[in-house]
């Protein structure tokens, strides 16, 4: 990017007389693009609440006025801005640091002010860009309004959830031009983090409305907006799989599919999103009656396996029962035989926040959209996979019902075929070589336990098909192994040892049974060569 600065004053003197401020924190990766939309304006401050990156450096270069204030929500950040900030103008827009303002929003922002409104502020709506492109309807349809250009005197902010809500006695009324925002800008981590916060807050404003203890309401006969954050507030709360249901709504009724590959992927992290909040919200009622869930007492305690005190050496009770015939002998080591084994110590989790949440939203598509497409809509199938992480080549053919465990620890080389209830348990790597088939109902299990530890720890050696492979129907492939090239697994064979290349294995265990003789069609055939004419 280039490094001048903004020339301010030969530019504003052609915008309209509005302020902005612009709310950071470690945005170093956006306030740049941020700050040159706002090239037309004279009076640009950045609220910055912390930044340990080159944030406010930037900002302070391109000619902003940097403040400072610690982050306590986002109603009281803007207010503070209202009330300490030294505004050259009375009308403010507030833009967060993934935004940029259009040629059309600010020639609609001169236009308006021209009329001298009485207006307390206008709502401005708002294009969504995710992965290079407009989501057009996958948000829930264009346009979807935020509270941004107000009069200072006139407006007040409390927060709401994950943001923040408006709070005037004044009207309110609607620009019609957009900002343009640039959601996941600083990538997808930085989304589910900050969404996993979002969805407290959002759980814990939505308990208070219920418990009656509301911070703010709305009402169901109000204005558009008014009536959709009713919904979302009192309604949806009390209604069961909201969640799918947000996905439903999203990208069938409101057509994201239109959106591609980009308007599923967000579909599916907004109703992640949803599901998140309605399980905390969930947990936020338990704790208020008093249920708690309890966690299981271990199967196995040390009190369980000490001997009994009536069992001791020298005993002859503790050795014969009354019957006169010897007592058997106990398995269960000694405290001391067993060098410091915990059976009820809880084993740490493998999987990390980003792992857990893709596995959630990927059972979730995996039984509706997956499960229920038609058989031979094996390009949808495909781009499914691929939206996941999944590795996959041309003209890989994938049933419907066949369970993918996580997506991307898949590969799918050009041409393979995955038949009918096949399993692909990929806790682990599973590579799948170019042309080989997986019939229906086989195991391909990359996944297993570690049965020395006591805490029986999750271990995923992977799994390699070679190529031209055929996985016969029922068959199990077991962790670590590798099928060579050009070799056949049995119908229900079980495979735990490497199968070499070109051979046929059968049985349980398989073995060996024969070499396979490949045929080479008439046409590949090398013709004699013929002498010159």
């Amino acid at each position: 990017m280039s490094a001048e600065p903004i020339s301010t004053p030969q530019v504003a003197a052609f915008g309209p007389p509005v302020s902005v401020v612009i709310l950071t924190k470690d945005e170093e990766a956006n306030i740049e693009d941020c700050l040159r939309s706002c090239a037309w304006c004279d009076d640009v401050h950045v609220l910055d609440s912390g930044s340990k990156d080159r944030t406010t450096e930037i900002a302070a270069r391109l000619g902003a006025t940097v403040h400072y204030h610690p982050f306590t929500s986002f109603g009281e950040q803007r207010n503070w801005a209202i009330d300490n900030i030294e505004h050259k103008y009375d009308w403010v827009f507030h833009l967060d640091a993934d935004e940029r303002f259009t040629p059309d929003l600010v020639e609609e922002l001169q236009s308006t002010i021209a009329r001298e409104p009485d207006d307390a502020g206008f709502y401005v709506p708002h294009k969504l860009m995710f992965m290079g492109r407009w989501l057009r309807y996958a948000e829930g349809g264009y346009p979807i309004y935020q509270m941004r250009f107000f009069h200072r005197e006139r407006m007040r902010f409390r927060d709401y959830g994950h943001g923040q809500r408006e709070a005037t006695d004044g009207r309110i009324g609607i620009l019609h031009r957009p900002y343009l925002h640039f959601n996941i800008s600083k990538g997808l981590d930085d989304w589910i983090d900050k969404h996993n916060h979002y969805s407290a807050l959002e759980a814990s404003e939505t308990f208070a409305l219920l418990s009656g203890k509301p911070t703010t309401s709305y009402s169901a006969f109000g204005n558009a907006i008014e009536r959709r954050r009713f919904l979302k507030s009192r309604v949806y709360p009390k209604l069961p799989g909201t969640w799918f249901g947000r996905f439903v709504w999203m990208y069938f009724l409101r057509f994201g599919f239109l959106d591609g590959k980009a308007g599923l992927q967000y579909c599916l992290l907004m109703s992640s999103y949803d599901l998140f909040t309605s399980l905390k919200l969930s947990e936020l009622q338990r704790k208020a009656k008093g249920n708690q869930e309890r966690l299981p007492q271990p199967a196995v305690t040390a009190d369980q396996i000490r001997p009994s005190p009536r069992a001791t050496v020298g005993s002859e009770r503790a050795d014969k029962p009354d019957n006169g015939h010897p007592r058997p002998t106990s398995v269960v080591p000694s405290v001391g035989e067993r060098e410091g084994m915990s059976f009820g110590q809880k084993e740490e989790s493998p999987w990390s926040m980003r792992e857990k949440i893709g596995r959630v939203v990927w059972m979730f598509v995996q039984g509706t959209l997956f499960r229920h497409s038609f058989h031979n809509w094996y390009m949808l199938r495909r781009m499914m996979l691929r939206c996941f992480g999944a590795k996959v080549g041309r003209n890989v053919r994938v049933r419907p019902t066949v369970r993918v465990e996580i997506p991307w620890h898949l590969e799918l080389a050009d041409d393979v075929s995955v038949g009918d209830f096949a399993i692909l348990y990929s806790l682990g790597r599973i590579r799948i070589g170019r042309g080989t088939t997986i019939s229906q109902y086989a195991h391909l299990c990359a996944g297993t336990h570690d049965y020395t530890k006591p805490q029986f720890p999750l271990i995923c050696p992977p799994i390699t098909i070679g190529q031209d492979v055929w996985v016969a129907a029922d068959s199990f492939i077991g962790p670590n192994v590798t099928v060579g090239d050009h070799a056949i697994v049995g119908a229900r064979a079980t495979v735990v040892r490497d199968v070499p290349a070109a051979q046929i294995f059968g049985g349980n265990p398989a073995r060996f049974l024969k070499h396979r003789q490949m045929s080479v069609p008439v046409a590949e055939q090398s013709p004699a060569a013929e002498p010159d004419r």
